[in-house]
């Protein structure tokens, strides 16, 4: 009994140094920082800075949609701590992506106890959207983390952990209002179950749950009128929404191909894993298997996005971790051979994404870069006081020629530069390029017009990956 204790405890370390290393290595290298990611980090500051408690988070780039600041407050305690670095948010992204790990292990052993750690460990370590979603500082990669937490509180089968349910899956909404869609689908599992219990009671509780975290959004639209969550959600994104039957029959294979895709990051395995999950359901709906309850949830997620235009892989998120659970949910020999075979293809499409997860570098990714240069246009403007300034990208992989990401690591040190508008009345421009000085004179962008055959005040040097 000693000796197997002490292997399970070494397993289990073994589990967490993996967990950390996969969630953690080369993050500044490879985790993306562009503009959205140097908005959200300019947002954070404002909030802590002016103390501020507001609903209002992330905006889409076509200000239609607009979504809750639960993601700031989350990774807000990181960027503090690190002093607002663009590397920051990341971190607090990679610390969640640890516990979401520990969480789906231990969720996966409550509900198959009798299945040996062995068969989704690999998964839970190297499984391309959970490395993602860990990996990368971004609203909706938060998804999975809510999902699991209420689904391992959902095992109790307590009034309250029906009631925390509902609050703790309620607040995937805050990340993305499509978790709606999954979230129905496993509400009418919920109702069903407690229905055929005579504990409609724990529904309720359930559904009051839910009902407070959208609550919210209610009351700040009606202090805000129009209002910015709810109206947009219904009004503002009609021409997304398409209703055609031949359109949706032809889109859901779409979703299908997209989403088994994204569970394997291949052609082959993705053809595989699609044969294989509909062996799987038609055996569960023949033997009306109990996991045909999370099985709903993912199915309803792929069918709604149906009547969605332009579907996302970020938009699969809440969907995530009710296909792993359905999967491994118990069932007879037969089925389980088709679960086995499903999971071998899982993780083949795992280990083999992950490397590139690891080390693919390039300008979208390339952290040291923007911080180097940024400390270095800071350095520059204190040491040569300069006045009027006004920057630009140009003769760059880096498509965002106003320099957004730039710009806001400036205005978290408190350098404010002139506007988009305000290049003709500048003084000064730096530029930021992985070209040299004749290809960016020669540029036809109207940002350096007036700057052309101005002189060349400096020249700086740092490391620009290639894109």
């Amino acid at each position: 009994m000693i000796a197997k204790k002490s292997l399970n405890y070494k397993l289990l370390f073994i589990f967490l140094t993996f967990l950390v290393f996969t969630r953690f290595y080369n993050l500044q290298n490879t985790t993306r920082f562009i503009w959205d990611e140097s908005s959200d980090l300019v947002k954070i500051h404002q909030y802590f800075i002016e103390k501020k408690i507001t609903l209002v988070g992330p905006v889409s780039e076509d200000g239609n949609k607009v979504f809750s600041s639960l993601t700031y407050y989350l990774l807000m305690p990181f960027t503090i701590l690190r002093n607002f670095d663009p590397l920051s948010p990341a971190i607090g992204s990679a610390f969640f992506g640890v516990i979401t790990g520990l969480l789906f292990f231990l969720l996966l052993k409550k509900i198959n106890p009798k299945l040996p750690a062995y068969y989704y460990l690999i998964l839970i370590l190297f499984w391309f959207p959970l490395i993602e979603t860990s990996r990368w500082a971004w609203n909706p990669n938060f998804i999975p983390f809510w999902t699991v937490l209420a689904l391992l509180v959902y095992q109790k089968q307590t009034n309250w952990s029906f009631f925390l349910t509902g609050l703790i899956l309620g607040l995937t909404i805050h990340h993305h209002y499509l978790a709606l869609f999954s979230i129905g689908a496993f509400s009418l599992v919920v109702f069903i179950q407690t229905f055929k219990k005579k504990q409609l009671i724990n529904f309720f509780l359930y559904g009051f749950g839910i009902f407070l975290t959208i609550l919210p959004f209610v009351l700040f639209d009606l202090r805000h009128p129009p209002g910015l969550f709810l109206t947009r959600i219904l009004f503002f994104n009609q021409a997304e929404i398409k209703f055609d039957f031949l359109y949706l029959v032809n889109k859901f294979i779409e979703n299908i191909k997209q989403i088994l895709f994204y569970f394997t990051q291949s052609k082959i395995l993705s053809f595989i894993l699609g044969g294989l999950t509909a062996s799987l359901l038609v055996m569960d709906i023949k033997a009306k298997s109990r996991s045909l309850n999370y099985a709903l949830p993912w199915l309803f997620q792929i069918l709604a996005l149906s009547f969605i235009v332009n579907v996302y892989n970020h938009y699969f998120l809440p969907s995530l971790i009710f296909f792993i659970v359905w999967l491994l949910y118990p069932r007879e020999k037969n089925a389980f051979l088709v679960v086995k075979t499903s999971l071998v293809v899982l993780t083949l499409g795992a280990v083999f994404s992950i490397n590139h997860q690891l080390t693919n570098k390039n300008w979208q990714t390339d952290i040291p870069s923007v911080r180097a240069i940024t400390n270095l246009i800071v350095k520059t403007i204190d040491t040569e006081d300069l006045k009027n300034n006004n920057l630009a990208v140009l003769v760059s992989p880096d498509n965002n020629i106003y320099g957004r990401r730039f710009r806001d690591l400036l205005l978290i040190k408190n350098i404010n530069l002139n506007t988009k508008e305000e290049y003709q009345i500048s003084d000064h421009l730096f530029v930021i390029s992985t070209g040299d000085e004749n290809q960016i004179r020669n540029d036809p962008a109207i940002e350096v017009s007036n700057f052309r055959n101005g002189s060349l005040e400096g020249k700086w040097k740092s490391q620009i990956l290639p894109g």
